[in-house]
């Protein structure tokens, strides 16, 4: 299963690969990723290490599933916190709040910044690539301008940079400071680009 496939996939289409996460997400939050197996993985979820195997080659492609899923959940739960919203520059400043409200609440994310950084952070930096991508693509679709794609990587990697490093001279502890700044700091760039927001499909 490709990653663009595991992004589109709706939750239980495939039942196997659910249960597959689902354990690799409880054993990597409890034992961290060092300290899991995919034989551990293959006993948690009640599955053959063969099933597992078939759907998941590597214990990598096991870590980038459990991704990829929990960033298809955040790109859910953010569109609907924006959805709703008239203007550009309050889906915007809505945005940034809810990203980092809900990637800085992460159990498992925040589990494995703590205390195994040198294992998630190559998925975060180096090897950030394919969720980039799916984010981007995400993000640029709510936008109409010929300048989409480039807004919305900007936007992605200023929340990336608060995320992987929250100390920060900038006030941001709450929604309301991280809308403060995203007016202040980020709106100007859709007028900046020639952007709008697109209405929700």
């Amino acid at each position: 299963m490709t990653l663009l496939e595991l992004l589109h996939a709706d939750d239980g289409a495939d039942s196997a690969s659910e249960r597959i996460l689902d354990a690799a997400y409880a054993r990597f939050l409890e034992y961290g990723v060092r300290g899991t197996t995919v034989d551990d993985v293959a006993r948690q979820a009640g599955l053959s290490r063969v099933t597992v195997y078939r759907r998941f080659a590597r214990k990598n492609d096991l870590i980038q599933g459990v991704i990829l899923r929990e960033l298809r959940r955040f790109l859910r739960d953010f569109e609907r916190a924006v959805a709703g919203l008239p203007t550009p520059a309050e889906q915007v400043a809505e945005g940034f709040a809810v990203t980092l409200r809900l990637v800085r609440g992460h159990s498992l994310l925040g589990r494995l910044l703590a205390t195994e950084p040198e294992t998630i952070l190559p998925h975060l930096t180096l090897g950030a690539e394919p969720y980039m991508a799916v984010a981007r693509e995400f993000v640029a679709s709510h936008l109409d301008s010929p300048d989409a794609e480039a807004i919305a990587e900007m936007f992605i990697r200023i929340s990336l940079s608060f995320l992987l490093t929250p100390s920060s001279a900038i006030p941001l502890e709450n929604d309301d400071q991280a809308r403060a700044f995203a007016r202040r700091h980020l709106v100007p760039f859709l007028s900046a680009g020639g952007a709008e927001a697109r209405p929700p499909a």
